[in-house]
């Protein structure tokens, strides 16, 4: 059995609205992405850039909406990823500094969260195939 008709049927159907949705929505949708494309960026240059510093750290800060990493260097503020339209002091002026963590407590808290994922998933794909099978699916 073929799935090029199906396919062709729904597309010579649907094509038409699919087009007026990606018309309209390609624009922003490829914004947000890129925002958060260079969000992931920053933090991965203000990490590789704590560690090469004397005890060096990273704080996550925000001015004005937008998030800033912070990279430390012996407790001084030494630079800020993407760079802040503000110095260094005015931009951790308001912050948790006690929430600073080493690239190495980032990483691991990091690990953690994805383990903690992948068993989230696990349970709910168990879950959803134990349903299909008492359901006789």
């Amino acid at each position: 059995m073929s799935w090029i008709k199906p396919v062709g049927t729904r597309l010579v159907k649907y094509g038409p609205q699919a087009q007026l949705v990606w018309k309209h929505v390609a624009a922003p949708v490829t914004v947000a992405a890129g925002r958060t494309f260079a969000v992931q960026t920053a933090r991965r240059t203000a990490v590789k850039h704590a560690d090469t510093v004397i005890e060096g750290a990273i704080l996550m800060a925000m001015h004005e909406g937008q998030t800033h990493w912070v990279v430390f260097s012996g407790g001084e503020p030494v630079a800020a990823y993407p760079p802040a339209p503000v110095p260094l002091p005015e931009l951790i002026a308001h912050a948790n500094v006690s929430k600073k963590m080493t690239p190495d407590q980032f990483r691991t808290r990091q690990a953690e969260a994805s383990r903690t994922r992948k068993v989230v998933d696990t349970a709910r794909t168990m879950r959803q195939q134990y349903r299909r099978r008492r359901d006789g699916m």
